[in-house]
């Protein structure tokens, strides 16, 4: 699943050409500042200058994008943009260049230069929109399209662990449970203690405690069709029918034991409950039927 990540946080220049240039370069600017930095294989400052710029782009974290253009394979846009000599970098904003140079330069000067980008750039990506937006198509199960956005938070800000911890949870939600598994593994102490990565990888541990249930499930309903007061095997139940999807039927087992016995193995069933709602998200519509539910048996 590192290829995941990557592909998320890839800050690649995209290489640019007369098919693509209006689209990369004079639409993309309209939103986000595009580098252009024009190029040849034979040309040695062009190597030099190449990786650093990268380097400051990247550190720019999304607000500024990079493309490349070979001069030798793209003549007339180099005429057009009248570069005389490689390496030239333009800065595009709104469909026009706002600045450029020529030639090599230290790491010092580009990170002024693509200072200056950002600022006529705005701050770029709005990222806690995009979160909310993202986050909103989570808790409506919409996952594909939620995904989508969480791609694009970290192809803006590769370090967002919003970013980062929705993909998990959409992963979850379309049952690839070892791909989220993976990339929880990959991550180390400090990310993993963001409070959004908590909450994805409690959603994730859940999933694997649901799916260890799922193939119990003919025998748990049984059980409980048996023996409706053995809440052992009513919460094995509720925990197989999350798994395979019957969310709304999880939750009524549950609630069923907190009227049954509430108190049993230390309120079992209500933190289960709780922790079903964690990972679904307070705008699931199952999620608000079983909380008023919930609150009947709790304050009756």
């Amino acid at each position: 699943m590192e290829q995941l990540i990557a592909a998320a946080a890839d800050t690649t220049p995209i290489d640019v050409n007369m098919d693509n240039f209006m689209a990369e370069v004079i639409d993309g600017s309209a939103t986000t500042p595009i580098v252009v930095q024009f190029w040849a294989p034979w040309c040695g400052p062009c190597k030099q200058l190449g990786p650093l710029l990268e380097k400051v782009v990247a550190a720019a974290k999304g607000k500024v994008k990079m493309v490349r253009i070979n001069i030798d394979e793209n003549q007339q846009i180099a005429q057009q943009m009248r570069v005389q000599s490689v390496p030239t970098v333009y800065g595009f904003f709104n469909g026009q260049p706002v600045d450029g140079f020529a030639g090599a330069q230290p790491e010092s000067t580009l990170k002024q230069f693509i200072d200056k980008l950002v600022a006529a750039g705005g701050s770029g990506p709005d990222i806690a929109a995009m979160v909310e937006a993202a986050n909103n198509l989570l808790e409506t199960q919409d996952y594909d399209n939620a995904m989508a956005q969480y791609h694009e938070i970290m192809a803006a800000d590769p370090e967002s662990p919003d970013g980062l911890a929705g993909m998990i949870r959409c992963m979850v939600g379309m049952k690839d449970i070892d791909g989220a598994r993976e990339i929880v593994d990959q991550l180390d102490d400090e990310f993993r203690d963001k409070p959004a990565m908590v909450i994805a990888i409690d959603s994730l541990d859940l999933a694997e405690k649901a799916a260890r249930a799922a193939g119990g499930l003919t025998q748990a309903r049984a059980a409980v069709n048996a023996d409706p007061n053995d809440l052992g095997a009513r919460q094995e139940l509720a925990l197989a029918l999350f798994a395979s999807g019957e969310q709304a039927e999880s939750m009524e087992q549950l609630l069923e034991s907190i009227r049954i016995d509430r108190a049993w193995n230390d309120e079992a069933a209500r933190m289960q409950l709780l922790e079903f709602f964690k990972t679904l998200g307070p705008a699931n519509r199952d999620v608000m039927a079983a909380r008023r539910k919930l609150s009947t048996l709790l304050f009756a």
